[in-house]
Parts: structure tokens; C-alpha cells; sequence
């Protein structure tokens, strides 16, 4: 009967509206309805199946707006998951108060539609009404794979649609956190260093409230057990703290365990999942944007493990078993090894575009023979606009390292853009030079380019097809050219500079070459050059056994 009458006013309301709006051409009302049972009608109709749920539901309060229009995602447990749950609290389903039951059920719905397709390894893309996330994953056994929910439960029946969202089935009532982060930390024994470290320099305190502003709520912390911190040398806080506080007063943001502590604080709930889709992440170190670099190698989630000018400086490693605990205001992790803040200055980088992992692992082709990526291939860091054109990767003996990129641009048909994500980058303010090797196939083509960095467009266009002029070294300079190969004399081994960059946050940034005008096919990009605008921007060259000479 009330879903009847619910039809009937939606009529009513349809033919109301289209009277009001009869001379409105410029708007277009539209009212869709469905003849599936909304979420807790749903609920009712399989008293078999969710019967105990839906009386938590309706000792809620939340029967009527479950069972309205909107977009929600519930996720159900059956009736063997709420008896087994009211037996573990020593209660029935009506015994419980109204908050306990808001409680449960706000942990199970989500204020939008989710199927399936969100379920990837770590946190749904949306908080629930409690205001916590939910740690998606998979487990196996011999009967086959099922999604996860907080290690706490199995969705033994996905995607079912209802009229207002979804609705998954789960063989178990899932329960909240009810720890913060700080108190996650001091109940473990075997941090007992580490949370004396939150404690003297204040961040314990931070980490141990909940914000009412969800932007702000969660932060993540990756900490260090006292057995990680013994096998570097700190076996009491004691020695921690004097070898990092200079000040003597932790509580100083500039204080170096005041910055050791906040470097290992990330901004926003991150769990394993959200760490590796991303390269970096922002810390809470206050006396600069400082963030802190990841990656996946195989299964082994690794922080800061990077190459810094040709150099692998060897990362740490995540321990997975102990990672991703959920708390009130965000999620704790585990570092298998104690590391610290990296501080560098700015110094030259020479990008060598060809360095990326796809390339290096083709070894019957790196630095051997040219190859063509195939149409559809997926490269880490690098991504291109058309998928017909990939880049190629190609040898010639007098290029640095004796092989360069090259990549078909050009307006419309061609490559627009190619985004290329940059080496670590240390904050500075930097010339940037596009270093090309020039190859023109035939007068009728041509090409303007320009480069952006993190969206901010450089201010030199470019075309891959000019020539070093015949000028010396410091007029080319001054006009914004190079030749950035040894001797100095092969004008088709081309710098271009670009512009100048202001790098805010010592981090990889993205750069962006875009197409103006003009198409063709061999652009031969060999490196880009960032170099410290108080530094020489000439000499050292590069030989082509991607040795440098200073001349």
C-alpha cells in the first residue's frame, strides 16, 4: 500500500509540475520511478533472509528514509549474522536502544549507488553514516573468491538492485572502530617508543581527536615498532631523542624529531590500496610541503625507494599483516625499517626519458635496438593522447646513452599531449630545456610545441624540426639555445630552453608536452634538463655513452 501510494502522488506531482512549467520551454522535467521495493521494503519482502536487519532498521528511525527515494548502498547482513552479532552483546534486536541501532546501521549504508566495480583492494570510495570507511579486499579458499568488508565480513551476494541504490549481502554485522589512531598506537606495547616520540613533540595529541569536518578528519601514520627503531640504534626514546631534537624542545615545528614525527603523517585516510596508486604523498611536515614517495615491486609496497640522479636510493618496505588498521580519524600502518625526512637542494637533473621500467626490461631492445610499442600499450608514467600513435623506442649512436623517445604529435590527427611523470624534482626554481635530436622527414611538415609543468605552461614554444643556429655558445644561451652533446659542434643535437619553473614541493611533477599547430612524426626527445637557474646551463655535456665532460 505505501509504495501504491507513493506511485500516485509521483503522478500527481508530474502532471502538477507540467502545468506550472506549460510555457517554460527552457527547462525539461523529468520524473523517472521503478516498480523495484526500495531498500527496506526490499528487507521486508525476504523476511527469510534479512527479517532481523530490518527490525535494527526500524528501531532506528531509519525505516522511512531507507524506504524514500535518493541513491544508497546497503550492506545487509543476514539473519545468522545479526543472531550470532545480538548474541555476542547479550542482546535482541529489540532490546537494543535507538543510538545502538543508528549506530549499526549507519556503518552498513552509504550515501550513494556502489556496485562492485568499487571493490578494489583497500577503502571503499565514500565514508559511510557513521563516518568511517570500509576496507574492501578478497579472500579465497576452496569454495572460490569472495569480497571482503574490515576483515570482518564476506559479501555473499553482490549488486542487487533496488529502487533507491544497491543493496550486497554480508555474512556478518560489521562493527566500528572505536580506536584513534593515537590510542591504536599506545596499546600496542611494541611501539612504546614511537608513541612516546607523538607524545613529546604534541602530535599524539592531534591524532587522538575526531574533527566534524570529514575534509579534515582523517590522517594516516606509519610508525616504527621498537624493534624497527633498536635495529637502527634507538632502543629508549632517550637516544631517539637525542640524536633528533637540536632544539631540546620537541614541541618546535622546526625541531628535527618534531619533523621526523610529522614525516611520517600523511594527509587523508590512505590505506595500502591508496598509497600505491599513487607515487607520492604529502606529509603533515609544517616547515615545507614535504611528501613522501611510494611504489609497488611485485606485492612489496615500498616508501622512498627512488632513483635521485642515476642513484637507487634503496626504500622501506610497508609490512602488509600489520597494515591498514582502521581507526576513528584515519588508518595506521607498519614501516619494516626506520628511515627520515630526505632534504635535498637544488641541484641539475638530466631526465633521460628513456628510463622508465616497460623499457628496461625489454633487454632484447634496451640500448641494443629500435622498438615500436604495439597500438594499446600502457606505459607506467608516461601516458600519450592518441592510442593509434605510441612512442618508439629508438637507438642512434650519437644521442646520450645512444637511444632517444620518439613520439608522432600533431594537431587534430596525432598526439595532442604527452604527459610524462618527471624524476624526483628537489624544490627550487629551475630553467627547463626540451634536448632533442632533430630529424625533419619533409618541408611540407612542421610542428609548434610548448611544456607545462604540474599544468603551469611553460613560456618558449618549440619546434622539433629547427637547427642550432651557427652562433657561439653564450649568444645561443642568451637567445635560449644549446647543443647539450660533446663537442658542441653537431647542431642537430639540439636544447631548447622552455622556460623557468618554480618547483614548490621536492617531489616527481608532471610534464606535459602539447601540440599548438602542425603535425609530424619524428619528435626525438632525448632529455629534459632541469637545471638551478644560479647554475651553468652550457657545460657539462653529455658523450654519448651518457657520461658527462665539462667544456
Amino acid at each position: 500500500m505505501k509504495n501504491i501510494i507513493q506511485s500516485i502522488s509521483a503522478f500527481i506531482l508530474t502532471i502538477m509540475l507540467g502545468i506550472g512549467l506549460w510555457g517554460c520551454a527552457d527547462i525539461t522535467i523529468v520524473e523517472t520511478t521503478t516498480g523495484d521495493a526500495n531498500l527496506y521494503s526490499y528487507l521486508l519482502k525476504y523476511p527469510d533472509k534479512y527479517g532481523d536487519f530490518a527490525k535494527i532498521v526500524e528501531k532506528a528511525g531509519y525505516d522511512s528514509f531507507l524506504d524514500a527515494y535518493g541513491a544508497y548502498t546497503m550492506f545487509a547482513p543476514n539473519n545468522q549474522a545479526v543472531q550470532k552479532y545480538l548474541t555476542s552483546v547479550g542482546k535482541q534486536a529489540t532490546s537494543l536502544t535507538k543510538e545502538e541501532a543508528q549506530g549499526i546501521v549507519k556503518l552498513h549504508v552509504i550515501r550513494d549507488t556502489l556496485t562492485t566495480s568499487s571493490f578494489k583492494d583497500g577503502k571503499l570510495p565514500l565514508v559511510t553514516m557513521y563516518g568511517q570507511y570500509l576496507l574492501s579486499g578478497v579472500s579465497n579458499s576452496t569454495a572460490g573468491s569472495s569480497y571482503t568488508l574490515n576483515r570482518q565480513a564476506n559479501v555473499i551476494e553482490t549488486n542487487v538492485k533496488t529502487g533507491n541504490g544497491m543493496l550486497h549481502a554480508v555474512d556478518a554485522v560489521l562493527t566500528p572502530a572505536t580506536k584513534s589512531i593515537a590510542e591504536l598506537v599506545a596499546a600496542n606495547s611494541n611501539y612504546s617508543i614511537f608513541a612516546q616520540a607523538l607524545k613529546e613533540t604534541g602530535y599524539y595529541d592531534s591524532l587522538n581527536v575526531l574533527n566534524d569536518n570529514l575534509d579534515k578528519r582523517f590522517t594516516t601514520l606509519i610508525a616504527e615498532s621498537n624493534t624497527v627503531l633498536s635495529k637502527a640504534g634507538y632502543t629508549d626514546f632517550a637516544k631517539l631523542k637525542a640524536r633528533f631534537s637540536q632544539t631540546g624542545n620537541p614541541k618546535l615545528k622546526s625541531d628535527s624529531l618534531n619533523i621526523y614525527v610529522a614525516y611520517h603523517i600523511l594527509v587523508g585516510a590512505k590505506y595500502l590500496g591508496d598509497i600505491i596508486t599513487a607515487s607520492s604523498h604529502l606529509t603533515k611536515v609544517s616547515t615545507e610541503p614535504t611528501v613522501v614517495s611510494s611504489k609497488l615491486d611485485g606485492q612489496t609496497i615500498l616508501l622512498n625507494d627512488d632513483v635521485f640522479n642515476g642513484v637507487r636510493e634503496p626504500g622501506i618496505e610497508l609490512v602488509r599483516t600489520e597494515s591498514d588498521n582502521t581507526a576513528t580519524n584515519g588508518v595506521l600502518h607498519a614501516a619494516s625499517g626506520h628511515y627520515n625526512i630526505k632534504l635535498r637542494l637544488p641541484t641539475r637533473i638530466d631526465w633521460d626519458v628513456c628510463d622508465f621500467p616497460e623499457m628496461k626490461k625489454l633487454s632484447a631492445y634496451y640500448g641494443k635496438k629500435t622498438y615500436s610499442f604495439p597500438v594499446g600499450t600502457v606505459i607506467q608514467d608516461i601516458q600519450w593522447a592518441n592510442a593509434s600513435f605510441p612512442p618508439t623506442y629508438v637507438i642512434d649512436a650519437v644521442a646520450a646513452k645512444k637511444d632517444y623517445l620518439q613520439v608522432p604529435m600533431g594537431v587534430p590527427s596525432r598526439n595532442l599531449w604527452l604527459d610524462m611523470k618527471t624524476p624526483i624534482i628537489p624544490k627550487g626554481r629551475y630553467k627547463v630545456w626540451m634536448c632533442y635530436r632533430r630529424q625533419r622527414t619533409s618541408n611540407s611538415f612542421t610542428i609548434t610545441c610548448t611544456g607545462a609543468i604540474d599544468g603551469e605552461v611553460l613560456t618558449r614554444p618549440f619546434l622539433f624540426i629547427d637547427q642550432v643556429p651557427t652562433l657561439g655558445a653564450g649568444e645561443l644561451e642568451s637567445l635560449g639555445w644549446k647543443i647539450y652533446m660533446s663537442p658542441g659542434t653537431d647542431i642537430n643535437m639540439a636544447g631548447r630552453l622552455l622556460g623557468t619553473v618554480d618547483i614548490k614541493t621536492t617531489d616527481r611533477h608532471m610534464f606535459r608536452l602539447q601540440a599548438i599547430n602542425g603535425t609530424h612524426s619524428p619528435n626525438n626527445i632525448d632529455m629534459i634538463q632541469f637545471i638551478p637557474v644560479t647554475q651553468n646551463q652550457i657545460s657539462p655535456r653529455h658523450l654519448p655513452d651518457g657520461s658527462l665532460i665539462n667544456e
